[in-house]
């Protein structure tokens, strides 16, 4: 083409008029061409998401229409899911310049508790330079199927840490406020039968400790359960502590596994702060999160499909603020304080729990930075930053949280578990 221009501009012969007229003409075809193949493309790709969407969107469960049908028990042809369908699709092919939906062929069946979608759309672009040659517009379709299984069983089992630790006031001015009522301390400590109670002393104060906080958020979080299930004991639920005493601290059933999400919530709500003889009771060794996490695991056992109530998806909720403090000379991660072991949560356990395909949701409420404290600076401070990692190394993959003080630790423990059921079983 080079060649042939450098000619065109030095050749005064009317026959370089000629080669031009001959090599222009295919050239600018083909590139209109490549114009109307370029438009016809990207619609073609604005069909095939539309298409998807449409798919997906009509078997979703936040669909009417599907609600509807699980909650009736009917089966066969979804009308009202093919027409959302449709909108869906309409919705989505909205943007394409050049094209609408011309024509489509929708269906929306639900057999044997699955829901199957099947969408195809058409669709007519216009060309703009391959008109010369008769042809006016580019037929294109897309098709798109998909499946969902809706109802799956879960059995959940809630393991709140209420060890001394957790009478930390609930945000940064309760923490202020415990510590101007209780000579400095941050922690309130509940003492049995003491004269000067520093728990009785922030209930009198209306300071709101960490605890408090965590067990009304489990209970919104069962409420949240019961209100949600697609239909009747989808879910059962358990509650466990680390015990009501220090002196049988051990993992310790608040709510056995029961369909009657109301009893538990309502046992949840009062899961109390641990008590302790006096203070420094066994040296403050009350929190020994590897025993009772390896307890559970024994409990729990091996997650099922979730197919069925008998085969039903284990899941673990751990929440903590992720430091163990039990009496362990061997094996400890930090340093020894004699054969105290103070140090981050021992994921071990958590591994062996979800190597049995049980999932793990970790609420890590923030070990907060206590630096007027001697003790935080000498025991807990030299692994402030592993913290939060061994919490979330603990947690099965976008199922882990952290709430400082004053964040919203009901929002946030209903935040994990709506991405527990709302992993998606569409098969697109």
């Amino acid at each position: 083409m080079q060649r042939v221009l450098a000619l065109f501009g030095t050749n005064r012969s009317g026959a370089i008029s000629v080669v031009f007229a001959l090599v222009i003409l295919p050239l600018i075809i083909a590139v209109g061409a490549a114009v109307d193949y370029s438009i016809t493309a990207r619609t073609q790709e604005m069909l095939q998401d539309a298409a998807d969407a449409a798919a997906v969107g009509a078997i979703s469960m936040s669909s009417t229409a599907v609600k509807q049908v699980i909650q009736s028990g009917t089966s066969g042809e979804i009308t009202a899911a093919e027409s959302d369908a449709f909108k869906i699709a309409q919705q989505n092919f909205s943007e394409a310049d050049f094209s609408t939906i011309t024509s489509s062929q929708i269906s929306v069946q639900y057999t044997g508790s699955v829901f199957n979608s099947d969408v195809t759309l058409n669709s007519e672009v216009p060309t703009y330079f391959v008109r010369i040659f008769g042809v006016n517009s580019i037929k294109i379709s897309a098709r798109s199927t998909a499946q969902n299984r809706p109802v799956y069983y879960y059995n959940f089992y809630v393991m709140i840490d209420n060890s001394p630790s957790m009478g930390l006031g609930a945000t940064a001015t309760d923490i202020t406020s415990l510590e101007v009522v209780n000579g400095g301390c941050a922690f309130a400590c509940h003492i049995t039968g003491a004269t000067y109670d520093t728990y009785a002393l922030a209930q009198k104060d209306g300071i709101t400790l960490r605890y408090q906080v965590v067990s009304r958020a489990v209970k919104s979080m069962i409420n949240q359960a019961a209100t949600s299930q697609l239909v009747s004991s989808q879910y059962k639920m358990a509650v466990y502590s680390l015990g009501s005493d220090a002196q049988s601290a051990k993992l310790t059933p608040v709510a056995a596994l029961s369909s009657s999400l109301s009893s538990v919530a309502a046992a949840a709500a009062n899961v109390d702060l641990m008590t302790i003889p006096y203070q420094n009771y066994n040296n403050d060794q009350e929190t020994d999160m590897l025993t009772a996490l390896t307890t559970l695991k024994g409990i729990i056992g091996t997650s099922g499909s979730g197919l069925s109530p008998s085969d039903p998806i284990k899941v673990l909720f751990l929440i903590s603020d992720g430091v163990e403090d039990a009496q362990r000379p061997l094996n400890c991660t930090e340093k020894l304080d004699g054969n105290r072991c103070q140090e981050p949560l021992d994921t071990a356990p958590c591994a062996l729990i979800k190597a049995n395909a049980v999932k793990i949701a970790s609420l890590y409420t923030t070990y907060q930075k206590i630096t007027s404290n001697v003790w935080y600076n000498t025991w807990i401070a030299p692994f402030q930053t592993k913290i939060s990692t061994n919490m979330k190394t603990c947690a099965s993959d976008g199922l882990y949280a952290e709430v400082a003080p004053s964040g919203d630790v009901s929002a946030v423990l209903n935040q994990l578990f709506a991405n527990v059921v709302s992993e998606t079983h569409i098969t697109h």
